[in-house]
């Protein structure tokens, strides 16, 4: 489960770069954060 969640934030940082181009994508993001933490 700690490999899935240490993926799961991995991938959020990597969101996180694209929404600052997106603001769609900030929405979804944000969503994904709230779930990994």
């Amino acid at each position: 489960m700690q490999k899935i969640d240490r993926a799961a934030l991995v991938q959020a940082n990597i969101a996180g770069g694209t929404a600052k181009a997106s603001s769609t994508s900030t929405s979804t993001t944000n969503v994904s954060v709230t779930i990994t933490a």
